[in-house]
């Protein structure tokens, strides 16, 4: 079977690679990329296992076995850990990585199979991972109807597009217009980066230093900062003191999701009434990943959709 692997720091190959064994075998109908997976592609990542690897997390397929169309969840918990116990098996300090969605098949435990509604399409189906952990997100924040988000990437316009349809006030800030374009489609209101103003629970979906520091300006007193976007390796960031001390603001971590949060997605995208479309890009083959993967950042906010089946055919990426 044909399968991308990485050899390195953007060294992508595409190869055939011998057929997964034992738990349960999968046939990738489509795996969408997203800001992790650039990250992994440049600099490597904790989850991956030593070069040669191979990686994609967004996945559905169907089980070889039943038939069944299933989204194959990007990794289980432990279930023994301290946070597992205590029921927070999003930040499982030993959880299993199901990586490979960038294949003809991959092999996953059981427990990281979700099934999918018979009318969403595989494409639709693979947002649920990130949408599962924008669903983790919002329930890290507060029930405020006033909300601001940092950044209009397809996390930024997730949580945007969530808490809209929940009948919230959502401003979402971005520099590019065409991702301020994307925000209103999704219900939200869109706004230039240097305009966001104050809001009472403040989304930071970047991963970049600025970023958490622009999220904590942009929070009212008494506010709430939920910080989505991780920072590259490394980074340090300094936070303006005196609007945490003085305007008693709360700033929150978020991470990951939980099972059950995964269902959740899935019955989201599957009811309807979010054009989340909107998020997804053109279809490509295994062959035309690495393009997509060096596509300049900018511009509107599109999840590559990649349908292993396929051969290259030279798409505009």
């Amino acid at each position: 079977m044909r399968a991308a692997l990485l050899y390195g720091p953007e060294d992508l190959r595409v190869e055939d690679v011998e057929e997964p064994e034992g738990e349960v075998v999968v046939e990738v109908q489509a795996a969408t990329t997203c800001g992790t997976d650039v990250k992994m592609w440049r600099h490597g990542h904790r989850a991956l296992a030593p070069y040669p690897c191979r990686f994609g997390h967004e996945t559905a397929g169907v089980r070889l076995d039943t038939g069944d169309r299933v989204l194959v969840s990007d990794s289980i918990a432990c279930g023994e850990c301290a946070p597992c116990r205590a029921g927070r098996p999003q930040i499982c300090r030993a959880p299993i990585w199901v990586l490979g969605g960038f294949g003809e098949r991959i092999a996953a435990p059981p427990e990281a199979l979700h099934p999918i509604p018979d009318h969403l399409s595989a494409a639709a189906a693979a947002i649920a991972e990130p949408l599962a952990a924008a669903i983790h997100a919002i329930a890290r924040g507060t029930d405020s109807s006033d909300v601001g988000v940092i950044g209009g990437g397809p996390m930024g316009l997730m949580l945007g597009a969530l808490m809209a349809a929940d009948g919230r006030s959502v401003a979402v800030s971005d520099p590019h217009p065409e991702r301020r374009t994307q925000a209103t489609q999704l219900g939200a209101s869109a706004v230039d980066a240097q305009n966001l103003g104050q809001h009472d629970l403040v989304f930071e979906a970047v991963g970049r230093p600025e970023a958490w520091r622009a999220a904590v300006n942009a929070a009212a007193p008494g506010g709430v900062v939920v910080f989505v976007g991780g920072c590259p390796k490394g980074a340090e960031v300094t936070l303006p003191p005196a609007p945490i001390h003085y305007d008693e603001l709360e700033l929150r971590g978020t991470f990951h999701h939980s099972p059950a949060e995964v269902d959740r997605a899935l019955a989201i995208l599957g009811a309807g009434g979010i054009e989340w479309q909107v998020l997804l890009g053109e279809t490509i083959s295994l062959e035309e990943l690495p393009l997509a993967l060096a596509a300049p950042s900018g511009g509107p906010a599109k999840k590559w959709v990649v349908d292993p089946r396929t051969r290259a055919t030279g798409a505009a990426v």
